[in-house]
């Protein structure tokens, strides 16, 4: 009874890894074309809607600089004098007033006021920059998402392939009563948790697929197809270097630059406060019962009079207080820059260190161990829980593998960030990595 038990026991494991094996052989196919790391990065610049709504705001800026190059509207007016309280009509009155005014501003305030103008707008498009730099480093972190994603699946995958085998192994062993059904079944249970890997693995890649067809601005469920792998580099810069070229190419820095001269702006239009305006007012007045005559007016403000003066001298004050306060914060900005540029360069080099040894030691010593494992197996001198057992190891070293690769590149993304800039081919060294697959 135990016996028979213990076959239809074995008969429904190997009906499970039938139906198993079924769905693993099924290639996966990634519909719509194929998407590369900078393709992606040009779509983004181009079609993501935050970076085309900043454009905008900055198109409208422009205008506000040729505005301030323009004198105020002048004012007409009409006056009557003496009208008299008993009648109605505007003939009866002796006198009629015509005036046009104009007011200017005191020497040197338009093109001060233009200049401040343009300082804002130099501020917008820096602030395009800085957030441009934000979504092509989200796109890099959502495109190696997917990838790392898609990469375990196919590894996955290739493993099932290697479980089946020593299924094979198990059901002719157990057929000729060399081997438990625990052996055979042993492989069910491991394809059963590579289903299950799979699913959660899915489920990542449909979560990123969906938010990197949003930073290009596609539907979410828009299909991505084949994808570039991310590349094994050495980083050759030194963190010095990269902390100089940050200083220099930083867009927060560059944008807080922008500020700070456009606060200096603000603040030398401000003591333009000190100098006059002027209004000029002519006109004519017609008297139907006299001559007629002209109209003049020459009109100018007194801003240091002792009553008004210490208004312009508090604007003053604050305007030097805002920019030693903006100095204070680019200083901070600067150490900041460089704790980022450090910071990214220690975790791409100890990544780079993790890649080298999965790939030189962790990878061979794996596929090894497995191979002598299987021939072991096969000569009755290992059960199948030991083949088992590396084969999980080395799933878990090729997982790791791409797993580390993808950090890799997550790493670099986050230098150039904190650099700002894209490093230059002569800062990474790609690495030979032809005797990986194999």
């Amino acid at each position: 009874m135990r016996k028979l038990f213990a076959c239809v026991f074995v008969v429904v494991g190997a009906q499970s890894l039938s139906a198993q094996q079924h769905e693993l052989d099924r290639p996966r196919v990634y519909e719509g074309p194929p998407l590369s790391l900078p393709a992606a990065l040009r779509e983004a610049g181009e079609k993501n809607p935050t970076l085309i709504a900043l454009r905008r705001q900055f198109d409208s800026t422009k205008f506000k600089t040729a505005e301030q190059r323009f004198l105020s509207p002048p004012m007409l007016e009409t006056q009557i004098w003496h009208w008299p309280v008993n009648t109605l009509n505007p003939t009866n009155t002796n006198m009629y007033m015509f005036m046009a005014t104009q007011e200017f501003p005191g020497r040197g305030k338009r093109p001060l006021r233009a200049e401040a103008a343009q300082k804002e707008s130099q501020v917008a498009e820096a602030d395009i920059a800085v957030r441009a730099q934000q979504i092509l480093n989200e796109v890099k972190q959502q495109y190696t998402e997917l990838f790392l994603a898609r990469r375990a699946i196919e590894v996955l995958r290739a493993n099932a392939g290697v479980l089946r085998q020593i299924a094979d192994f198990s059901q002719a062993k157990y057929a000729t009563g060399r081997s438990s059904q625990q052996d055979v079944l042993k492989s069910v249970v491991e394809l059963s948790r590579l289903h299950d890997d799979l699913i959660v693995l899915d489920l990542q890649a449909d979560l990123a697929s969906a938010r990197l067809n949003t930073l290009l601005d596609r539907a979410p469920e828009a299909p991505v197809g084949q994808m570039t792998e991310p590349r094994d580099r050495t980083l050759l810069a030194q963190v010095a270097d990269l902390q100089r070229l940050a200083l220099e190419q930083q867009p927060e820095l560059a944008r807080m630059r922008v500020e700070i001269e456009r606060l200096q702006t603000d603040l030398a239009l401000t003591r333009q406060d000190y100098k006059p305006d002027y209004s000029v007012q002519a006109g004519y007045m017609l008297t139907p019962n006299m001559t007629d005559g002209w109209l003049a007016r020459v009109g100018i403000t007194w801003p240091r009079a002792p009553w008004s003066r210490g208004a312009i001298d508090t604007r003053v004050g604050e305007a030097n207080a805002r920019i030693d306060a903006a100095k204070a914060q680019l200083r901070a900005m600067e150490s900041a820059v460089r704790l980022a540029v450090q910071d990214a360069f220690i975790r791409v080099k100890a990544t780079e260190q993790r890649v080298a040894l999965l790939r030189t030691t962790l990878l061979p010593q794996s596929r090894q161990a497995l191979e002598v494992s299987r021939i072991a197996y096969q000569t009755d001198r290992l059960d199948a829980l030991g083949v088992v057992d590396s084969e999980r190891v080395l799933l878990t070293v090729e997982l790791d593998y791409s797993r580390s690769l993808s950090d890799l590149e997550r790493a670099t993304a986050d230098l150039e960030q904190a650099v700002g800039t894209e490093l230059a081919p002569a800062m990474l060294a790609e690495v030979d990595t032809s005797g990986v697959n194999q």
